[in-house]
């Protein structure tokens, strides 16, 4: 009787073993396929937003050389516009 019950115990450790050997395996293919689509996505964000950086650099460009063109065809009132925003950052901050 001794051996009965000590050859189920083993048979049905032997099972639990390779049950869990089994889920460790399936659980190590999800957190890979996981990982790969996170990285994935990493990528795909990385190269949006150098995508967009690229974009906004360029649109800086042609806002800087318009605004050059708009002070060079009108000279005076880009000085009087600069001496009001100083005065009006003047007073602001010494209140």
């Amino acid at each position: 009787m001794t051996t009965t019950t000590g050859s189920t115990i083993a048979g049905t450790s032997e099972q639990g073993a390779a049950r869990l050997e089994r889920l460790s395996g399936s659980a190590q293919e999800a957190v890979g396929r996981v990982t790969e689509a996170a990285a994935s996505a990493m990528r795909d964000v990385g190269a949006r937003g150098e995508e967009l950086g690229h974009q906004l650099m360029d649109k800086q460009e042609v806002w800087m050389q318009n605004a050059r063109g708009c002070v060079r065809d009108h000279p005076l009132a880009a000085v009087a516009a600069a001496v009001g925003v100083g005065l009006l950052l003047s007073r602001l901050l010494s209140r």
